[in-house]
């Protein structure tokens, strides 16, 4: 392999993990009783955190502080505070 190919592929490896986590929607979640925004899916923050109380409360966004300011226009709070699954 050439040294420019190289420094592309190494170039791209660098930046796709990135881009593919933009792919998955951030999430308005209520994990043990404090507001989430999170880029994880439901399965992804239920298995990791072991025995959590998990539950979405609010809508998917393409851009993370679009939810912070959903959550704190409509639920009249700031990300960290309190919530609760019915």
């Amino acid at each position: 392999m050439n040294k420019p190919l190289a420094l592309c592929c190494l170039a791209f490896a660098a930046i796709a993990p990135a881009g593919i986590a933009q792919s998955t929607p951030a999430v308005v979640y209520c994990v043990n009783n404090r507001i989430m925004v999170e880029r994880s899916t439901l399965s992804q923050m239920q298995s990791g955190r072991g025995h959590s109380e998990i539950c979405i409360i609010g809508p998917s966004f393409d851009f993370q502080p679009d939810g912070v300011t959903w959550v704190r226009q409509n639920l009249r709070s700031d990300v960290g505070g309190a919530c609760r699954c019915r």
